[in-house]
């Protein structure tokens, strides 16, 4: 875990017919009305067998087809009307991202019956003003937006949408849990390693343990988090003291010191925020690095002025401040000056796909200078008060983001800076609060997601056991739910595939043999983490969990675990990394590649069906873990990865040509997976995605030819559970969010884009020239 759309020249000219794939985005001319009908008798012959010409263009009332004219938009939509027919209702995933309830006033009434019908299938998108555009022309790419569209609606052709065919049995019938933003794969696997998990804590609730035994640990506070009625009861009171001195800071030294009492109380500062993590140029020490502010949208949401995620921030912050004490016309007001201070952070942050790039964001700071961006604030104090004053050197990450927060902290700004300390610590806290104070930050993440309903006060409880109470949960659940004899399996299925690459790395045809020697070092180097920690961590022996009766609360024992880790991290700068401690849980559902140390990490929680099975057929299994192992490993060579070597430091192992040649490569990849379409008005960012689908081809690529080296290779099953593995479901809003801020690219992109690249894809299901998923031998990519 952790972009070229070349233009599709099929056999047949454009001309004639734009059946080019449906993830072309090379922008073309104006559509005749001879182009519209030549491509939909290619784009729906599959749907409605035997459809001809005649029955798509009907031609004018003096009997001419006017096949070179160019074609208006209602035109078009017609002539898809009649070419697909009968269109399915739309449930499921296809209720979620179509686009309903339209009411087009401009449509004539010949046509109305037709795009009534597309309407109601939410295929068609309004224009700003709310009409269709009747008379607008239309292009071939527009088109075949809307084609794509229905290819998926429809989810019967697999030579058309392979992830929507395979899926859609699935897709139809996906739900999304309470409170979550998505459905799928992941998601299922989530909740079930949830009941395993809950079963562990039931298990230890109501059974008597000595004090301070992990199992007393657990259980106390599991029983602390389903106390609605106590922590209701406190409301605010865990950190009014906090709210007081931030509203009584009459300086900006005053409101410092106000955020590190938070800090030394709590482990986290609302102005201040530092992580500690190996030297990017040094990996075995651990360094300090700088982050700068937070903001509470994302970069783009910011700068493209979204009126609906402005509104509903804003008014989160205002409930936030409101529950503070503030009147509400104040505490807007206040609101609207964070929201426009946070526009100007977002406005020189790094874009997103520019955070790999160590030039960008290995930036040391003497701690002279550190102290010198700040004007009015004493920094040395801050660190010395952090107990971060022993480090020497501090990383800036973000540059310029650091000089503008910097810049903002003075006395002109407090005002709009105790309303930002405040929101921040309110959203820091509030899940730990009264179910008053929780409710405005789910209601802000329902609203911005869509996310519909609440989890049940257990599922939350449970959260939050395990996030605080992790390292304890987690051995029980590796002892319980994943076997010695596991681990070793796949700890040997990702030797495997380390060895396959080996062999993909000496078999390229665009590399040197001297870049390759450095290439298979850094792969034979990569530490692979599998299933659990042979070492677990000992942090939570330091903390005591203290019930409501002995003192304590949900709020101040969440804290007093996450401080016992932020401690030791701030404990471990200048000190050597322990590259065998795990940064995920055991039970997450992912997997992991860390470019800073070169090593893997595949959670317990994930090797499971239907990724891995030891059930199941071998070709599945690389489609599903295979595939992911593969994926991983190809992180240390994607864009980012190959700046880094075998220690996991960055430094550069390539040959002057070599690197021009993979730079070039990863131009192809972008433009490849760039400009599609996630759902109406969202489209794919090749460049944001790059890393991701870098290691999605290389991960395809050699679990692809593991298989091959079987007798009687069934690559259907291959293919089919890559597809199943990916299978997801989210809501408009969140796909929309998820184009401009994930480093993934679509689940159906990956899916897809992805496998159209391999010959094996078209001999195994006969994709030809016309069909959606066709891309010609001499556009499709790779690098691994």
């Amino acid at each position: 875990m952790k972009k070229k759309i070349v233009s599709i020249l099929l056999a047949l000219s454009m001309a004639l017919s734009f059946s080019a794939s449906v993830y072309a985005d090379k922008p073309a001319p104006r559509a005749t009305r001879g182009d519209i009908v030549n491509s939909l008798l290619t784009a729906a012959d599959a749907y409605q067998l035997g459809i001809s010409k005649e029955a798509i263009i009907q031609g004018y009332k003096n009997g001419k087809l006017n096949e070179n004219d160019p074609i208006k938009k209602v035109e078009a939509l017609v002539m898809l009307s009649r070419a697909f027919g009968e269109l399915p209702k739309p449930i499921g995933n296809d209720l979620r991202i179509g686009t309903f309830g339209l009411t087009f006033t401009d449509v004539p009434a010949w046509a109305k019956k037709d795009i009534d019908k597309l309407a109601k299938a939410g295929v068609l998108t309004a224009k700003s003003d709310g009409t269709l555009g009747v008379n607008d022309p239309i292009t071939s790419a527009e088109f075949q937006t809307i084609i794509a569209r229905v290819w998926a609606l429809k989810g019967t052709h697999l030579n058309d949408d392979f992830y929507e065919a395979v899926n859609k049995k699935w897709l139809n019938q996906s739900t999304i849990p309470s409170g979550e933003m998505m459905g799928g794969v992941h998601s299922d696997l989530h909740h079930s390693n949830n009941k395993k998990i809950a079963t562990i804590v039931e298990d230890l609730t109501g059974k008597q343990f000595a004090s301070g035994t992990k199992e007393r640990k657990l259980s106390d506070f599991y029983n602390m988090a389903l106390d609605k009625e106590k922590r209701n009861k406190l409301g605010i009171e865990p950190i009014k003291k906090y709210v007081t001195a931030i509203d009584g800071a009459n300086t900006i030294d005053e409101l410092v010191q106000a955020d590190l009492a938070i800090d030394k109380a709590l482990g986290f500062s609302t102005l201040f925020k530092f992580d500690v993590i190996g030297d990017i140029k040094n990996s075995n020490t651990n360094d300090l690095y700088y982050l700068g502010l937070k903001i509470g949208l994302d970069k783009s949401s910011f700068l493209t002025e979204d009126a609906r995620a402005k509104k509903v921030y804003i008014e989160q912050i205002t409930k936030y401040l409101m529950l503070t004490g503030e009147k509400e016309t104040s505490a807007k007001a206040r609101a609207e000056k964070v929201h426009e201070m946070e526009k100007g952070l977002a406005a020189v942050s790094l874009e997103r796909y520019e955070q790999g790039d160590v030039d960008k964001i290995y930036n040391p700071y003497t701690i002279e200078k550190f102290d010198d961006l700040y004007k009015q604030v004493d920094m040395k104090q801050v660190l010395t008060s952090m107990n971060l004053n022993h480090a020497d050197t501090i990383i800036v990450m973000d540059e310029k983001l650091a000089q503008k927060g910097a810049a903002f902290m003075t006395e002109a700004n407090l005002d709009v800076l105790k309303a930002y300390a405040k929101a921040k610590l309110l959203d820091e806290t509030s899940l730990l609060l009264s179910d008053e104070i929780r409710k405005v930050t789910l209601d802000f993440y329902a609203m911005i997601y869509g996310v519909s309903e609440q989890k049940a006060d257990k599922e939350v409880a449970l959260d939050l056991t395990s996030a605080a109470m992790g390292p304890y949960l987690e051995q029980m659940f590796a002892e319980k739910h994943f076997s010695p004899k596991a681990k070793q399996d796949v700890e040997q299925l990702v030797e495997k595939m380390i060895a396959v690459y080996e062999k993909r790395i000496n078999a390229l045809d665009w590399m040197s043999e001297t870049t390759k020697a450095q290439a298979i070092k850094k792969l034979k180097a990569i530490t692979v983490k599998v299933g659990y920690p042979d070492k677990w961590d000992t942090a939570l022996d330091k903390v005591t969990i203290k019930t409501y009766e002995d003192g304590g609360s949900l709020f101040s024992n969440y804290y007093a675990a996450t401080k016992a880790n932020m401690d030791e991290k701030k404990a471990s700068v200048g000190q050597p990394v322990d590259k065998q401690k795990w940064t995920t849980s055991v039970y997450t559902v992912n997997a992991f590649y860390n470019v800073f140390s070169n090593d893997m990490t595949f959670p317990a929680g994930i090797l499971q069906a239907p990724f891995y099975d030891v059930n199941a057929k071998p070709e599945q299994n690389l489609g599903g873990i295979g595939t992911l192992i593969g994926h991983e490993i190809s992180h240390a060579f994607d864009d980012e990865g190959a700046t880094f070597d075998e220690h996991g430091n960055a430094k550069n192992w390539w040959t002057e040509e070599d690197l021009k040649k993979f730079r070039e490569k990863c131009k192809e990849v972008i433009s490849f997976y760039n400009g599609i379409e996630v759902v109406p008005g969202a489209v794919s960012n090749g460049q944001q995605t790059l890393s991701e689908n870098v290691a999605d081809l290389g991960g395809m690529a050699v679990a692809l030819q593991v298989v091959s080296k079987m007798s009687k290779p069934d690559y259907k099953a291959f293919f089919e559970s890559n597809a199943i593995t990916s299978r997801n479901t989210v809501t408009k809003e969140v796909a929309a969010y998820l184009s401009t801020a994930a480093a993934h690219s679509n689940e159906k992109i990956r899916v897809n884009r992805t496998v159209v690249n391999f010959k094996e894809f078209y001999d195994t299901y006969g994709i030809k020239p016309g069909d959606g998923m066709y891309v010609a031998p001499e556009d499709r990519v790779s690098i691994w």
